[in-house]
């Protein structure tokens, strides 16, 4: 990983994920297995302040929101304070760092595939989770939860099941949190570039006749102003993937045009 101000300024790439959060990391260390693989993130790199994810500095990590920080706040149409993340690994560098697999009910209902899906789980597993050393107030909980009926007592499991159990957690048994960043250890090296502090300002879509509209690129900016172009290379498989989060991608889709009439005619 690099900073964007030592990208060339033109690039062609099979994928480009814009977003080096908790989808993006994932998914482009399995594309660059056999495809080249271009990550746009806008934050830094959560490895160049380690200590800040050491387990006794969650909170002030989670609570810094200066302009340069990791964790960015907002507030809802409603009035709801909260904050989204702007380093590689998304939101799970900044969260709580509770681990559990989805219930099976919802696997089921996706229509995915039971062996695919368990191969995922423990992908992820082997980086990222651990079990936790249970504290004296976890204990009073799982007690409390207990003699409130949630039962039965499953003990450490990663399942998603009924009752009370101990789920894993991010956090190593040295107190140190790992996030979806650690899961680009899993990229071929050779095939995947990821460029730090690169802001995405527009999809670039093709627009001839009749035919459906299809993204070829992208347009970003790096930290020193500079503009960088990147494109799609000659494939009908390839594909610009917009991984940027809840309120990233529909912002970047407005930008690019596409979104509410009304709304993207109102600015132009």
């Amino acid at each position: 990983m690099k900073n964007a101000t030592l990208a060339p300024t033109y690039a062609r790439f099979d994928y480009i994920v814009i977003g080096g959060g908790t989808s993006g990391c994932a998914l482009a260390a399995t594309l660059s297995q056999n495809t080249s693989v271009l990550v746009l993130e806008r934050g830094g790199s959560p490895y160049d302040n380690p200590r800040a994810t050491d387990i006794e500095n969650f909170a002030n990590t989670l609570l810094n929101i200066t302009p340069n920080s990791w964790s960015q706040p907002f507030i809802s149409e409603d009035g709801v304070y909260n904050t989204r993340a702007r380093v590689l690994g998304g939101d799970s560098v900044l969260n709580a760092g509770f681990y559990s697999r989805a219930e099976e009910y919802y696997v089921e209902e996706a229509e995915w595939e039971r062996e695919e899906v368990e191969a995922a789980y423990e992908w992820v597993e082997r980086k990222l989770v651990f079990e936790p050393q249970v504290t004296r107030w976890q204990s009073a909980l799982k007690d409390g939860l207990l003699e409130a009926g949630v039962l039965p007592y499953n003990g450490f499991t990663l399942r998603h099941i009924i009752g009370t159990k101990i789920g894993g957690t991010t956090f190593d048994p040295a107190g140190h949190k790992h996030s979806a960043a650690d899961l680009l250890e899993y990229a071929n090296p050779d095939n995947i570039a990821v460029y730090l502090h690169a802001i995405v300002h527009k999809i670039l879509f093709t627009t001839k006749g009749n035919q459906r509209p299809k993204a070829y690129g992208v347009i970003y900016q790096d930290m020193d102003g500079v503009f960088h172009k990147v494109e799609l290379a000659k494939d009908a498989m390839n594909e610009v993937i917009l991984s940027a989060g809840a309120l990233g991608s529909p912002q970047l889709l407005m930008l690019s045009g596409v979104g509410p009439k009304a709304h993207l005619e109102a600015h132009g």
